[in-house]
């Protein structure tokens, strides 16, 4: 088997070697650090050969030393060890090419959304089939520094999303960058990021963010030791994220601004989001463990976010920063507006703070298999605003999935009203067609197929909360006695 993997590896480098001189020169860096792992490897390769046959050798001398009396018998190196340590190294080197880590995901999705028609609100019905694809690559530039960039696929108009429709004919899918960031640890207690990354306080619950949401800025986390066992450490976080650059020095009477509240003959200033907190964890005995997280988003200049949601609007907010045209406004609302369909939201500020506690056991014996249980409760309120702006979850999940027969099982319900928080950058699965102004019960079951495959089903049943009330400036789009929307994902997620 390794002569075969010799053979092989030569073959590449064969292929890999330049003809001359003169095409070597020409060669970028990249392609001389790729054939030293490949030479490498071979190298690691090729020795482990040897110490094989040096094994077969003493093998065949601990044959005849048992027929033939005085023979000492030889020590083997333990065969099993030898091969870990070179499955390790080629695993290293495999996914580590040129010093990067390589990794990503693929995900085949069905999905299902579904709602009847009536007074209130027409009716959704949309089948289709989507895919996504991610690709990592990580570096450690030195001790204290790390570089990490994802591409992905994903619509550029829709930023909760990275799937990618079965759609558009045989035309080509956009292929862009969706994570680009320099972390930089001086100690393990300490880390500072900046580029374009996941919020600082984002958890994969659907609650305060869409798991496919990034923000463009820097974050930093802080823990210190607190020597208690029930509150072993307390982090602090932070973050601070550009929304917009309007680049408006004095504001034209015809612009689209004008339409989110800005006088004009004044300047427009940027959309910002600053995300101050911390979190407090400990252990509660043996198996369970505990953690309390409470901070607080404070936006400026937030009708730009729901102005980018406008027709008039997107072009001057999101395409003339992104250098494209897109087809259409930013997705994912369900804020309440001072008007129908309009740039300015009901609530004057949104000023969100939020309390969130989970307990966690590592696990509960179930059968042959070790299940760990958690659950999660989280609260916010909008103190920029006095009606209508408060949001919760809890959460309940039984199980995780790392290989074969593994099952996880989650139900969470969850109330986010109109003014609570941002729609623009919450979860659109939970919220199908308003990510707020909604109440939903959300069931998932997962089941591990191999070690990076996983059979994922996500059920939403979502009802719409609160209706227009023109008195109050409160307009929502989707109301109150819409019918019951229903949303089913089925998806198949591998992992590399």
């Amino acid at each position: 088997m390794m002569r075969i993997w010799a053979v092989s590896v030569l073959a590449v480098s064969a292929l890999l070697m330049p003809a001359d001189l003169e095409a070597r020169e020409e060669k970028p860096v990249y392609m001389e650090a790729i054939m030293e792992e490949i030479a490498t490897l071979r190298t690691l390769i090729e020795a482990q050969q040897r110490q094989i046959e040096e094994l077969q050798n003493r093998t065949v001398t601990e044959t005849a030393a048992a027929v033939t009396p005085g023979l000492p018998k030889a020590q083997a190196p333990p065969a099993n060890v030898q091969a870990t340590d070179l499955e390790k190294k080629v695993d290293t080197l495999s996914t580590g090419l040129a010093g990067f880590k390589l990794s990503g995901d693929f995900r085949f999705r069905a999905d299902v959304q579904s709602r009847t028609g009536n007074a209130v609100a027409g009716p959704l019905q949309n089948v289709r089939s989507r895919y996504r694809v991610r690709l990592n690559a990580d570096k450690d530039i030195d001790p204290k520094f790390r570089f990490h960039i994802q591409l992905s696929t994903g619509p550029y108009s829709t930023q909760t999303t990275n799937d990618q429709d079965f759609s558009a004919m045989a035309v080509k899918h956009p292929f862009s960058i969706a994570e680009v960031y320099v972390d930089y640890h001086p100690n393990p207690k300490v880390a500072l990021r900046g580029g374009r990354m996941e919020e600082v306080f984002a958890d994969n619950m659907r609650f305060l963010w869409d798991d496919d949401v990034r923000f463009n800025g820097f974050q930093q986390n802080a823990t210190v030791g607190l020597g208690a066992k029930a509150f072993k450490t307390l982090e602090f976080r932070s973050g601070e994220y550009f929304l917009s650059n309007p680049n408006v020095a004095v504001l034209a009477p015809t612009s689209a601004y004008v339409s989110a509240g800005y006088p004009p003959g004044q300047k427009v200033r940027d959309a910002n989001l600053f995300h101050p907190g911390l979190v407090i964890a400990g252990d509660l005995g043996m198996r369970w463990t505990h953690q309390t997280t409470a901070d607080i988003q404070l936006y400026r200049n937030q009708n730009q976010i729901q102005l980018s949601s406008t027709a008039a609007g997107f072009p001057v907010v999101i395409s003339n920063s992104s250098g494209l045209s897109l087809s259409g406004p930013i997705g994912a609302v369900g804020n309440a507006t001072t008007t129908a369909g309009g740039a300015i939201y009901t609530a004057g500020r949104y000023q969100i703070a939020r309390l969130a506690y989970r307990i966690t056991n590592r696990g509960i014996r179930i059968g042959t298999r070790e299940l760990p249980m958690y659950l999660d409760f989280q609260a916010a309120r909008n103190v920029g605003t006095h009606r209508l702006r408060d949001a919760m979850m809890a959460s309940a999940n039984l199980g995780t999935v790392r290989q074969f027969g593994d099952v996880r099982f989650l139900y969470q319900y969850a109330i986010k009203d109109a003014n609570s928080i941002i729609a623009q950058f919450t979860d659109d699965d939970l919220g199908t067609g308003a990510t707020t102004n909604i109440a939903v019960h959300a069931i998932r079951f997962d089941l591990g197929l191999t070690r990076s495959l996983q059979w994922q089903n996500l059920f939403f049943i979502q009802a719409a909360r609160r209706a227009n009330d023109p008195s109050q400036q409160f307009f929502v789009p989707v109301q109150r006695g819409a019918s019951t929307t229903y949303r089913y994902l089925g998806q198949l997620a591998f992992s590399f």
